[in-house]
């Protein structure tokens, strides 16, 4: 039986040792490689600018009525502003070129003493935003408003229609310009510029001119004269921020 056991045994263990030699051993684990450096860049701004000449003239012109009677004052701002606009007709605006921007009616009521007084009277005020397209006509509008009754003109602002083309350059002078920046700095600091990774564009609002003294006009107007209007010229901008890889 000893004998048997002991056999057995040497068996097993001749049938285990082959198996488990067979299992491989397990793998390293794979080494991670450094992160790449951070690319070298160079983040430079620029700024370009064109100048044209305005073709239009955009006015808020119209009429403002007090008295104390308000039927009056009504009738009376609805001629005066009905003279306006035919007005505006003849002297050959178009029809969509006029639209109300106000119509207003205030009751005058003052304080006095921390105290508000009754009804004193009444303003009625009505206002239309006009495009003049022909810059050359502009003073005669201004004058004939006032002439046909016309009393209030908040606002006159001159315009570039059409912006695109001005604004396109304007934003490639500013790239030419970071360029150049770009190229000072690359210099200066023993680098060279390489390609162009990232633009950010932007287009500024242009600075419009704006004719001051509006209302000295429509005195002059009432007293019989036309003020030259000068258009002056408007500013259209761009900026740019463009970074630049290094090396």
């Amino acid at each position: 039986m000893r004998t048997t056991a002991l056999a057995l045994l040497l068996l097993l263990s001749a049938c285990a040792g082959p198996a488990a030699a067979q299992v491989p051993d397990r793998p390293a684990p794979p080494q991670l490689a450094a992160p790449p450096p951070p690319p070298r860049t160079l983040r430079v701004s620029g700024e370009g600018r064109v100048s044209v000449r305005p073709d239009v003239a955009r006015i808020t012109a119209g009429v403002m009525v007090t008295g104390k009677d308000l039927q009056k004052a009504v009738a009376d701002a609805q001629a005066r502003m009905k003279a306006v606009l035919d007005e505006l007709t003849r002297l050959g605006v178009e029809a969509k070129d006029v639209r109300t921007s106000q119509y207003q009616l205030n009751a005058e009521r003052p304080w006095v003493d921390g105290r508000q007084l009754p009804i004193q009277g009444y303003t009625v005020t009505n206002t239309a935003r006009v495009t003049v397209r022909n810059l050359d006509k502009l003073p005669v509008v201004l004058s004939r408003l006032t002439a046909v009754g016309g009393n209030a003109i908040d606002a006159l602002d001159f315009e570039k229609e059409e912006l695109g083309p001005a604004r396109n350059e304007a934003l490639a002078l500013a790239v030419a310009a970071a360029r150049v920046r770009a190229e000072v700095v690359a210099k200066a600091a023993g680098v060279t510029l390489g390609e162009v990774l990232t633009v950010d564009a932007q287009p500024s609002r242009p600075i419009q001119p704006f004719a001051a003294n509006v209302m000295g006009r429509m005195e002059m107007a009432k007293a019989g004269g036309e003020a030259p209007v000068a258009a002056g010229e408007i500013e259209v901008g761009g900026t740019v921020e463009i970074v630049f890889g290094i090396r």
